[in-house]
């Protein structure tokens, strides 16, 4: 339906232009002003419904849309109400030119992450300073009359078709790096825009408006509502029904995005240069506040990628702490102890210092939680564990839980005596926590302990001193719990 009633527009624009002879002018210039205002307002309904924040782009876009129409208004007026027939009137071509200034803000923003207020208030500096450096290049070529010179008139058709050109290229670049169909439904939008008004405005600028009719009211102002049109088609289609099968590549989507703040900076560089002949000055000052400007810009983005490197090396550090924690008693776990071992049996290689090894298991455990379900379970594990964490009095000593109701406890530099007192020593402080438990001998918590000691060797293995440790613990068991064995 909406094609349709496209191409009724530009039929009856012609038509009116055709039946109507004497007031050909007037007649066209009503499609020529309505054609980008209801861009505009369908711009905005877009904004409406995707968000109407500059960092979404619509309301950019609707902005531009109105600048062109109050441009095409101010046409309007200069040849209807003053009678002036100069080719450019300084008012209206500052209003068509200044179109291209939120549209390559958009290009620079949106879909670019910029949380600063700072980052943002550089960019609307920029865009400002792009605006006023087009007005100052203007009014040196044009005053509020018109042009001087029909040189002057080209210069200023050359001028619009460098920043059309420049306006289609960067929205085309946008839409294939575009990985989001929201920004991807914004850029085909500006890009088909851009790129047929580009074509249509150096046609109709260098060979109707500058050569064979200067005057508003001929069949070739027709073409002037084609981008309007497909702009209004292209904003009324939905973000899915645009193609999403282009898959950029990951290299270009990271490039532009880094990128898009670079080309408001070099839209205000080149203007700046421009106007170095005829106000050196500002000139000057252009250049410098584009470069400054993304310099400062750069280093705010450093800056925020440097504090989120910090915070994922921090989360990093977090769940690698976390994965070498148990989630029970917050003691190491066992994939920490299998690590802890392998380092303190090679570092007693090296000196030839013994290491012990004590393997500690809460006695009729599964009894406890048969009795007192598993939540008291739990919390019994959490009670032994911070017992044992409390004897451990060596920082070099190691206490993990080594699965289940089992836990062990690493002694480097500690020979077999060593162990025997830090073994006994346990079994006393849990006796001395009387956690109740009915189905022991006792009535109470008790751990069972086995430790053995050995001097590394080369053809000798981690694995050999907690088997040792298992055996002592299960003779232990044995002999009654509640007590400790000695590796032999």
């Amino acid at each position: 339906m909406m094609p349709l009633l496209a191409i009724g527009f530009v039929l009856l624009h012609a038509m009116s232009i055709l039946l109507l002879p004497g007031h050909a002018m007037a007649a066209s210039y009503v499609f020529l002003v309505v054609a980008p205002l209801l861009a505009c307002a369908f711009a905005v309904r877009r904004g409406l419904m995707m968000g109407l924040a500059p960092a979404q782009g619509w309301s950019l876009a609707a902005l531009s849309m109105l600048l062109w129409t109050l441009g095409m208004a101010s046409s309007l007026y200069q040849d209807l109400f003053l009678s002036n027939s100069n080719l450019a009137p300084g008012e209206t071509m500052l209003l068509y030119i200044l179109y291209g200034v939120p549209i390559s803000y958009a290009v620079a923003i949106v879909g670019v992450e910029s949380r600063s207020h700072i980052q943002r208030g550089i960019d609307a500096v920029l865009a400002a300073l792009l605006g006023y450096l087009y007005f100052v290049l203007m009014f040196s070529w044009t005053t509020l009359q018109g042009v001087s010179s029909q040189q002057s008139a080209q210069m200023i058709a050359y001028m619009f078709d460098v920043e059309n050109a420049f306006l289609a290229v960067m929205t085309t670049v946008r839409f294939f790096a575009a990985d989001a169909p929201r920004q991807r439904h914004l850029f085909a939008a500006m890009a088909s825009f851009t790129w047929l008004y580009g074509i249509s405005s150096a046609y109709y600028n260098h060979h109707v408006a500058l050569d064979i009719s200067p005057n508003i009211g001929t069949l070739y102002d027709v073409m002037v509502d084609v981008p309007f049109l497909v702009f209004i088609l292209m904003a009324w289609r939905m973000p899915s029904r645009i193609p999403l099968t282009l898959n950029p590549p990951l290299g270009l989507v990271r490039f532009v995005r880094i990128g898009s703040p670079l080309l408001l900076a070099l839209s205000v560089l080149a203007i700046a240069l421009l106007v170095l002949r005829q106000r050196f000055a500002l000139g000057v000052a252009g250049v410098v506040i584009a470069v400054i400007g993304y310099g400062l810009r750069s280093i705010l983005s450093q800056v925020r990628q440097i504090e989120t490197a910090d915070r994922l090396r921090s989360d990093h550090t977090m769940l690698a702490e976390l994965a070498l924690h148990d989630g029970l008693t917050g003691l190491l776990n066992r994939r920490a102890f299998e690590e802890a071992i392998g380092r303190e049996w090679r570092q007693a290689l090296r000196t030839q210092q013994a290491v012990s090894l004590l393997l500690i298991d809460v006695d009729m455990f599964k009894q406890y939680n048969d009795r007192y379900g598993h939540l008291a379970g739990d919390a019994c594990l959490r009670d032994v564990a911070a017992i044992l964490t409390q004897a451990v009095q060596r920082p070099m000593d190691l206490l993990a839980r080594y699965g289940g109701e089992e836990f062990v406890l690493i002694l480097p530099s500690t020979p077999l005596a060593g162990a025997k007192e830090v073994a006994d020593r346990l079994c006393k402080l849990v006796r001395q926590l009387n956690l109740p438990h009915d189905d022991s001998p006792i009535q109470r918590i008790t751990v069972s302990i086995g430790a053995a000691s050995i001097v590394p060797t080369h053809d000798a293995l981690p694995d050999a001193l907690i088997a040792s440790a298992d055996r002592a613990l299960y003779e232990a068991k044995r002999k009654g719990r509640n007590r400790f064995e000695l590796a032999t």
